[in-house]
């Protein structure tokens, strides 16, 4: 291989690294960008880890990055649950205990069950909620203050 081509493969490996949109990571505070979702999602995995996941459209491998153990998923009522995230579409959970995780566990994340298709329904917030905002919305039926993304 040539050394063009390995400093291709290497800048393909690296690169989801670089472009993750870690949970809970604002790193523009942009009034465009949601500050964080309303899901309703089929299992409670607010105990589990959370991971963001890509794959390649070049060879179709997945690989993961930007593990979040605490805080990532708040139950708010029922089904509902609050997630801050740079994105929704590219969570996944890991059926993994938050307090049982260490890094080294990204080598093998493949070999896990993992939950890609966790959310029935998405919406998007865009100016602060407490936990007691959201949960007043849900009860009141007034999804309309939020923008529905799935």
């Amino acid at each position: 291989m040539n050394l063009v081509q390995k400093l291709t493969v290497t800048a393909v490996a690296v690169m989801p690294v670089f472009l993750c949109g870690c949970p809970g990571a604002s790193y523009f505070d942009n009034e465009n960008e949601p500050k964080g979702y309303v899901v309703k999602m089929k299992n409670d995995y607010s105990d589990k880890v959370m991971a963001t996941m890509f794959v390649s459209s070049v060879n179709r491998d997945t690989s993961f990055c930007c593990a979040s153990t605490k805080d990532h998923t708040i139950k708010i009522i029922n089904d509902f649950f609050n997630i801050k995230s740079a994105t929704y579409k590219d969570i996944v959970y890991i059926p993994i205990q938050s307090e049982n995780w260490h890094e080294t566990m990204f080598d093998s994340l493949s070999n896990y069950t993992i939950e890609v298709a966790p959310f029935e329904e998405v919406y998007a917030y865009y100016k602060s909620y407490s936990i007691e905002e959201l949960k007043n919305i849900i009860e009141h039926n007034e999804f309309n203050k939020l923008e529905r993304e799935k």
